[in-house]
Formats: structure tokens, sequence, C-alpha cells
């Protein structure tokens, strides 16, 4: 996979977004649409992450935080997000955001300690 073509700066910003305590609660469609793009995020990020994961030393908190991040947002991707539940579909939504921005920090972390 070419990771240069992902943008993780613009994936974290975009779902902190959702986290604002001043955001609006998205509509139904919008809510599908951010599932959606966020869950794409975590199908970029985490073999972006996992391939660096290797290159980092070991016994390092970078690395450890990585992997955890790593574990998470697959654990959120094996996860049905829910239906008919609109709280719960935005809370699912928002694990996701939350995911999207531990992994997209992992990334920098683990680039800035090369």
């Amino acid at each position: 996979m070419n990771h240069t073509t992902i943008r993780p700066e613009l994936m974290r910003a975009d779902a902190e977004l959702l986290l604002l305590p001043t955001a609006d609660p998205p509509t139904s469609d919008q809510l599908d649409e951010l599932t959606l793009r966020f869950r794409g995020y975590l199908m970029q990020l985490i073999p972006a992450v996992t391939d660096r994961i290797p290159k980092h030393p070991r016994n390092d908190d970078t690395l450890a935080h990585a992997m955890a991040a790593v574990a998470r947002a697959r654990r959120r991707l094996a996860e049905e997000p829910p239906n008919g539940h609109p709280t719960k579909a935005v809370a699912y939504a928002q694990s996701l955001a939350r995911a999207v921005i531990a992994l997209a920090d992992s990334l920098a972390a683990l680039e800035a300690g090369r």
C-alpha cells in the first residue's frame, strides 16, 4: 500500500469535529456518511501504522501505544454499527473517530521516532 497518499492529519481533523462538545448532532444521513468515512480512514491507517511497527525500537512507549491503537481500531471495525438507535449510532461513530485520532497520532509518533 502506498502510504504517501493518505493524509492522517486531515483524517484526524475530520474526526475531531464529531467529538467537539459544541458539535451539533449529525442527521441520520450525515451519521451514515461519517461512519463509512471513519471506517475507511481506519482501513487506511491500520496498515500504515502496522507497517512502521517493525521498524521501531522494542520496549518503547510509542510502540506500545501504536500497537494498542491498532488493536482498538480493529475491534471497532469488527463491531456492527447499531441499527435504529440514534444515540448508539452517534456513540459508535464517536468511537470510530477516537480510533482514527489514536491511529493518526501513533503514525505521527512512529514517523517522528525514525
